[in-house]
């Protein structure tokens, strides 16, 4: 219907366009040059039809996932695996690819997500949306078809994967290497090697310990926590209320008792049981004893009452003057700073410190007199020498 109407249409205009010249259509040329250009644009008609036709295909495709939407290096959904081996990130319906960018042949379909290995490994974790396995980032062979509810990325020739509940390593040939028959823990994330050392817990997840490539228990499953950072290249120990910091290599760094450890842009900040700050670089060198998160200044209500006038106006016509009193505030001479775990301590304006970070909320009250709040929250009240006040 579509051709017959467009047919009928461009009759109609070279019949216009022709009768301007005088041009018959009885004539054996006239129905030659009548067919000629009927045909031409019958043809380019059909030509801009099919491209339109085609091109809302394929936006129709690539919003709901009917059609791939590139097989080229510059596309922004391809990420970089190895030589011309490329993964094209899935858009919502439609599970992503890993292809060829050369030939722009798919070699494996239906990959819902990869995890890339560290280090000089190269077999990579890929999911097809149940199931999980490992393929070459290199050739793109799949050398573990997905098979496994759990699986971890390759790291120092292993990777952790999870059977029947049972956590085991496995080697680049997807044999199993390392089974201490550790249960599967779901809330710990854990289970890869760094420079040749792994996490792992006792059966009953109450304790943890850390083994080497070849299944030895280098640390014991003493620990309430490890946990290891892997750009700064440090362990992390908790047993009790002692942290221990090691290096790749286990040897110590730092040892805290009674305080929290953290671990990041190059240092090692600690928070003491009595709420300061520490912070050490990553060979446990001290840098500086006392830090702050912050500070503010102290006001308080002068021991003295103002009166001013103020007009009402809710009748506009004939306002009524009102008397308000207030107090005026001044600013105390101690100042406020807050340290680790959100307490609060007394310093002066030049910054010395008056008291430690004893306390949860400070106001003041007078211009060198203070209350305080407790850990307990009780209230005291703290002179400006840092005295509490009988």
């Amino acid at each position: 219907m579509f051709f017959t109407v467009l047919w009928r249409g461009v009759c109609q205009a070279l019949g216009w366009f022709f009768g301007l010249f005088g041009y018959k259509r009885d004539g054996k040329f006239a129905k030659c040059v009548w067919g000629l250009f009927a045909t031409s644009f019958a043809i380019m008609a059909a030509i801009v039809a099919f491209v339109l036709i085609m091109s809302f295909y394929e936006e129709l495709g690539r919003r709901y996932g009917w059609v791939h939407e590139c097989s080229g290096a510059s596309c922004y959904k391809a990420q970089y695996l190895s030589g011309n081996i490329y993964y094209h990130t899935g858009n919502g319906r439609k599970a992503g690819y890993v292809f060829n960018v050369e030939t722009g042949r798919k070699l494996i379909d239906d990959v819902d997500w990869i995890a890339e290995p560290k280090g000089n490994d190269s077999l990579v974790c890929f999911s097809n949306g149940e199931r999980r396995g490992y393929f070459n980032m290199h050739t793109a062979e799949v050398i573990v078809s997905p098979k496994y509810t759990h699986a971890w990325v390759f790291s120092d020739g292993l990777a952790a994967v999870e059977e029947k509940g049972i956590v085991k390593f496995i080697d680049g040939t997807g044999a199993v290497k390392i089974d201490l028959k550790l249960p599967y823990d779901p809330y710990d994330d854990g289970y890869v090697f760094h420079d040749g050392h792994c996490a792992v817990h006792s059966h009953n997840g109450t304790r943890y310990g850390i083994v080497d490539t070849t299944g030895r228990l280098v640390e014991p499953m003493v620990y309430d926590y490890i946990g290891d950072s892997t750009c700064d290249e440090l362990w992390l120990l908790r047993k009790g209320d002692i942290t221990s910091v090691l290096d790749r290599e286990l040897q110590p760094v730092l040892t805290v008792t009674g305080g929290t450890v953290f671990i990041g842009d190059g240092t090692i900040d600690v928070t003491t049981s009595e709420h300061t700050i520490r912070k050490y670089d990553m060979k446990g060198r001290l840098i500086n004893d006392f830090y702050i998160t912050d500070y503010r200044t102290l006001v308080y209500e002068k021991d003295e009452i103002r009166y001013c006038t103020r007009n009402s106006y809710g009748d506009a016509e004939s306002p009524e003057p009102y008397v308000e009193t207030y107090r005026p505030q001044a600013i105390a001479r101690l100042r406020a700073y807050m340290a680790g775990d959100y307490y609060m301590g007394l310093m002066t304006a030049e910054g010395h410190v008056v008291t430690q970070p004893l306390y949860r909320d400070i106001q003041a009250i007078a211009q060198d007199l203070y209350i305080c709040t407790d850990a307990g929250y009780d209230k005291v009240i703290v002179n400006g020498k840092g005295e509490i006040v009988k």
